[in-house]
């Protein structure tokens, strides 16, 4: 239990700076100097957050085999399109 609340916590926490950055372009000092694109990295977070978020709420929804595997497999997606989302982020737009 402890776990899932600090887990949860850490989605919070990610989703508050993915907001910032969406809202007011600002980022974590420790990533201003490599992010090009603030606004797509601050919907990376928010995509990534809610992708953990699906993670750890499994153990409460999934009551099945199928749910907990299409569950899983949703989480995975979301994590893996915020990441290259951020990843996207940190290089310059497509002209």
């Amino acid at each position: 239990m402890v776990w899932t609340v600090l887990a949860a916590a850490a989605c919070a926490l990610m989703a508050v700076s993915g907001v910032v950055a969406v809202t007011t372009g600002r980022m974590l000092p420790t990533l201003q100097g490599r992010v090009v694109r603030p606004e797509l990295w601050g919907y990376g977070q928010l995509v990534f957050a809610s992708g953990m978020a699906t993670g750890i709420s499994l153990r409460w929804w999934a009551s099945s085999l199928a749910l907990g595997d299409g569950g899983a497999a949703t989480a995975l997606a979301l994590i893996a399109l915020g990441g290259a989302l951020q990843w996207r982020a940190q290089r310059p737009a497509l002209r």
